[in-house]
């Protein structure tokens, strides 16, 4: 008894401090105290809480003191808890500001549909929906087969839209699981092989968003959004 008196009340001086800090951190912020205000915010990371204000709000702070790697990566953390258009409006002002300018590789129109479906709602929320669907169809049958008999049509679709939630579940896992990360160095060269002795490809700078492939050692290879890859030494690198 008395442990879970404790760990009701550790939760909420926990909840409690959270709030301070993050109300703190705001008037901070107001106040253009953006060094004090990345204090605070960061203290609620170190409680192990994390949500999707958090990170915008030191994507913020960061931007305005013009630190545009830590800005683009904290605005991407943002965006993997939480779709926020104002976060995403933010990270493409960052961009702006880094040298590199990557052209995306063009996507086949059902790759647009189907990448624009993924991102409606977050991996979470599809798999709930998937567990839903499948409950329905289960009690739907149910009912079809001991009780008396029920519209085709309708158990057809939920058996339909159970199927491409789940699929749509699956991709969006594929797609959270998949490692990134950010550029966090002025300038540095991307190698042919894990060695500096290799050929330079090209250069790449601070602020940009990359996919890690592999790593062997120091050395990650990554892949731009155009499909260029390479090796760098992972110190460069801050993953998301």
């Amino acid at each position: 008894m008395k442990k879970t008196i404790f760990i009701i009340l550790l939760s909420f001086n926990s909840l409690f401090a959270q709030e301070n800090f993050f109300t703190k951190g705001n008037e901070l912020y107001a106040n253009q105290d953006y060094n004090n205000a990345i204090i605070y915010y960061d203290s609620i990371l170190e409680m192990g809480i994390e949500n999707w204000k958090i990170y915008y709000n030191l994507g913020n702070c960061h931007y305005k003191q013009n630190n545009i790697a830590n800005a683009i990566w904290h605005y991407e953390k943002s965006l993997k808890h939480k779709k926020n258009k104002k976060t995403q409006y933010n990270l493409d002002l960052a961009k702006l500001k880094t040298v590199d300018k990557i052209t995306i590789l063009p996507q086949l129109f059902y790759e647009k549909w189907w990448h624009s479906i993924i991102e409606l709602f977050n991996t979470k929320t599809w798999q709930i929906t998937t567990l839903i669907l499948i409950w329905l169809l289960l009690i739907y049958k149910s009912i079809d087969i001991y009780f008396y008999k029920l519209n085709k049509l309708i158990l057809n679709t939920i058996l339909l839209l159970s199927v491409l939630c789940c699929l749509i579940s699956f991709s969006s896992y594929k797609k959270t699981m998949k490692k990134e990360g950010i550029i966090f160095s002025s300038s540095i060269t991307v190698y042919s092989a894990p060695t500096e002795k290799s050929t330079n490809l090209f250069s790449i700078h601070e602020g940009l968003k990359v996919q890690k492939n592999d790593q062997i050692g120091e050395w990650i290879n990554i892949k731009l959004e155009n499909g260029n890859s390479g090796w760098i030494k992972e110190n460069n690198y801050k993953s998301l």
